[in-house]
Order: structure tokens, then sequence, then C-alpha cells
């Protein structure tokens, strides 16, 4: 079964969504003649796309973080003095710039600047250890990094020969000249790494790849021009570049902080009258765990959209936030390797807890058998996502599986009839239990669901009676005194019998990446 967009649904859904954001809005005839100008100055590198909006709206804020407040116009101009720094130092189109910064204005400025002289831009995380910072660097044939003040001297462990450069040192002078625009290079995303040693996923830059899936946020949330982001997620991360360069085409402005903490990204959303808050989901568990006093001072009545993605959004944690903060959360499902291939409403949500959402505009999904043969609804089978966000590969040979253009996402899953995605599952997460196919996902929804549980990872673990079993990791509320007999009985009445997880630990913690995501190799039964 195959669950699309038809090309004159993905037209409709694009019109209906820039006329309701205001992007289609004439500008002055002034800033129309700037936009132009910089439109054909820049092509399709994407520090267009900061040239074209600071052509427009040249003193709106795009960014308030740890440092302040910049305006589009201050941000463009020192973009471009970070530009003709990597410039001086060498830096041209085809060579790999790294970009390891924390969330804030110096990421804003290295990705821009690093697109603009035409490299290869590599996306650091900025947990990366020595050793894994160097296989970067090496793996990427990284000749300059745009890296923190705090990460200069791991990479000059890591690869004396890489220039460093910390982009708070970086100012623009009056008089500089505006450095040319070279022909884009690629976008290196990491994966995430948690069943193994993260690989480069890297991308050739074309706006139209990332139409229909920013035309499908607009239209389904209506965000608008202006509206106020809080990204409090790794702007490493697939989806924290791309709600960065959503609320910069919007001429938007971007809510951030260096580190994130529950306390202080509500505050910060709070006093700056957020419009929307991005995040992954043990984030919005961690709001919901704030005392409801500290929740009480920090008001957000101007939320309309909470999306979460990178990682499994469990169903009672989406009931319980849009209990406390209203029919506002939004579901995004994808890959590093597909981009995001399916988008859940509130009313999604509401309808169907477990659905990660319909297919975005311009990528279908289709669900596939062993033999690589669509199913039907409800039948379970391997994810594909279709479109032009896919990937080309990984860094040094190897890629996901291609299905008549369609790339597996590494998940299993089904469509229903409405056409909406659920999750069963990794591929490699599945388990042959005494004969039966088993999903660990299934048992951590039951889990979520008990009061008295605040997180839990659930992962298959060698059996020599039935081959392999489920083993589950519990992490308790404060004060709860539960014990694994009891969730061992509290399951029989949730899940199947040849689900029942033999082994059930109460852990301290879930061992999670900067994404959020569980590192299921870090947990042991």
């Amino acid at each position: 079964m195959t669950a699309f967009v038809s090309e004159d649904g993905v037209v409709a859904t694009a019109a209906r969504a820039l006329l309701r954001s205001g992007l289609l809005s004439p500008p002055s005839p002034v800033a129309g003649f700037r936009l132009i100008r910089e439109a054909r100055r820049g092509g399709t590198n994407p520090v267009t796309l900061l040239a074209v909006t600071a052509a427009r709206w040249p003193n709106r804020t795009a960014i308030i973080d740890d440092d302040g407040a910049l305006t589009y116009r201050e941000l463009q101009s020192e973009t471009e003095s970070l530009a003709l720094e990597l410039s001086g130092d060498g830096v041209g189109p085809g060579q790999g710039v790294g970009v390891m910064c924390r969330n804030g204005r110096g990421f804003v400025k290295g990705f821009f600047a690093a697109a603009m002289v035409g490299a290869d831009v590599v996306l650091v995380n900025t947990d990366f250890r020595t050793d894994a910072l160097a296989a970067a660097l090496s793996a990427h044939r990284i000749t300059a990094m745009v890296a923190d003040d705090e990460f200069a001297e791991q990479v000059r462990v890591a690869d004396g020969s890489v220039a460093a450069i910390d982009p708070a040192t970086v100012t623009a002078l009056e008089g500089d000249p505006r450095p040319g625009v070279a022909a884009s290079g690629r976008i290196v995303l990491l994966t995430s790494g948690t069943t193994g040693k993260p690989k480069g996923v890297p991308r050739t830059p074309q706006m139209r790849s990332a139409v229909g899936v920013w035309v499908t946020i607009l239209d389904r949330t209506r965000l608008h021009t202006g509206s106020r982001v809080s990204v409090a997620m790794p702007m490493f991360h697939g989806l924290g570049l791309g709600m960065l360069m959503l609320t910069v085409a919007l001429g938007g402005t971007v809510l951030t902080q260096r580190h994130f903490d529950a306390e202080a990204a509500l505050a910060q959303a709070s006093l700056h009258r957020a419009d929307a808050f991005t995040a992954v989901p043990v984030v919005l568990a961690r709001i919901l765990d704030l005392p409801q006093r500290v929740r009480a001072r920090n008001p957000v009545p101007y939320w309309r959209v909470v999306l979460s993605s990178g990682d499994r959004l469990d169903p009672t944690l989406g009931q319980r936030f849009m209990d406390a903060y209203g029919e506002i959360l939004y579901n995004g499902y994808g890959s590093t390797e597909v981009g995001i291939g399916a988008l859940a409403t509130p009313a999604d949500l509401r309808d169907a807890p477990e659905t990660v959402g319909r297919p975005v505009a311009g990528c279908p999904v289709r669900i596939i058998d062993k033999n690589d043969r669509p199913v039907g609804p409800r039948v379970t089978g391997r994810i594909l996502v279709g479109g032009e966000l896919a990937s080309e590969g990984y860094t040094g040979g190897g890629a996901k599986a291609v299905v008549d253009n369609m790339t597996s996402t590494g998940d299993m899953g089904y469509l229903d009839n409405a056409g909406r995605l659920f999750i069963v599952g990794r591929e490699d997460d599945m388990i042959i239990s005494g004969g039966e196919n088993v999903y660990p996902r299934a048992v951590e929804n039951a889990l979520a669901e008990h009061p008295d549980i605040a997180d839990n990872a659930v992962i298959g673990v060698p059996d020599e009676r039935f081959g392999h079993r489920l083993a589950a990791f519990v992490v308790l509320q404060p004060q709860s005194e539960i014990d694994a007999p009891t969730l061992r009985e509290y399951l029989k009445g949730k899940v199947s019998r040849f689900e029942q997880p033999r082994d059930i630990n109460i852990v301290a913690s879930i061992p999670r990446n900067p994404a959020g995501k569980v590192v299921r190799r870090e947990l042991s039964s």
C-alpha cells in the first residue's frame, strides 16, 4: 500500500500554505529590488535563504540566544565576515568545513558561511569524543572547523592540521567587502549512531527538495511570517537544522539556548511569546515534570505549534502534553537518510495516539513485504519513503536499501485505512522469540501508560531456550515503590503472551544521545 499526495494536491497545498503564511505578500518596491538581486547573486546556495530574508526584513530579530538578539542585517553581515575569514584561510569549493557549535548564533553563522564559500558543510555532534571527532575529520576530509571555543583543544588533539575558527571572535567591520557566493557544496548530516558508529549522510542542497516538507508543515500548523520558534533540539540534527531554515525563510525569530534546561527553555518561550516549540519527546516529558508552580509562572499562551520528532513519542506522553497545553502537538516522522516522511496533527494524535501521521507533500510512503511487494492496509512491512529529500548514500560508500526509487527508513510499520502511518519498531529491533516476531515498541508503549513510570526502553537479548527474549529497563517516578513483579503482572493485561519481557530492570536513567534517542547498545540485562 502506498500513501501519497498527488501532484495536483501538492500544488494546491503549496498555494494554500504560502498564501496563509504571508510569504506571497508583495514586499515594498525597494525591498523587492534587493530581494531579486540577492536571489540572483546566490542562486541555489543555502546562504541565499538568509540573504533574501535580510533583504526583505533587515530589521527583524533573527535570533535570540544566550548572547542576546541579532537582526537579520546583523546576522548576514557577521556571516559574510566569517565567510571572508574562511576564504582567507584558503577554504574554497569542494573542501570540507566542520561546524561544531552549540545552538546559537555561532552555529547559524558557521553553517551559512561555510555554505557561502562552496564548502561541504559537515554538522558535527557536540557530544563527540576525540576519537569520534578524529574519524569524522578524516572521513570527510575536513580542512577547517567553525567551532565554539570550548571545542578548540579537542579539535587540535583530533587533528592538529585542521584550522579552528571560533565564530564568536569574528565580527563585522565597516567597509568589509562582500564575499562572492560560490556554487553550493554538500550538506553532510551524521546519523545518530545509536546502533554503531555514526555515518555521514551527504545531500546536495536543492530548494525544491524541501518545499514539500515546508509547505506541509505550514499548511498543517498554519505558521506564518514573523513566527517566533523555539529550537530546543540540537541544530546539527536534521529537524533542528530544518526548523532553523524554515524560521529564516519565514523571516521569523529563532529562540534557542546553548544548553537545554526545561525551566529555562519554557521561560524563554514565555518571555519572548514563542509561537512554536520544536523538541524531542524526552524534552516534552521534562517540561511536564516541572513543578506546577514553575509552569504556572512561565505561561505560553502564544504557543500554537509544538513539533516533536527525532524519537518515538509515547502515546501517553502525547495525550498528557495536550491535556496540559491544548491541541497544539504535532509529531514528525523521518530519518537522517530520508528527511521527514510523515506529520501527525493534534487531531490525528487524539484519534490514533500511536500514529506518526500522514505523508508530507511530495514524499510518498509505501509498505512492502519481504519480497519487496506492496501490502494492504494494516499489514506490517518495511517502510519506504520517496521524494527528493532522500540522501545520496553514506560518505565512504553504502546506502539504505532503495526499491522503485523509494528509500528504506529501516523501520517496520503499517498504514491504516485512513492513510495514517504507524511504526511497530526498527527492522533490527525485531526478535524471534519462540517462533513469534516480536517488536519492543508495543511493550514500551504499554509501560509508558503506567503512572509510576517516568521513562523506559525495551531491547531484545539472547535466550538459550527461545532464541531471544525481551528485556525492559524502567525509570520510576520519584517516590514510587513499585517493583518488577508488580509491573510484570500489569503487563499481562496489556501485551500478548509472547511480548511479555522476561527481565524487568529498575534503573536510574535511560542512556540517550543529544537528539534524545535511546542508545540501546549501552543497555544490558
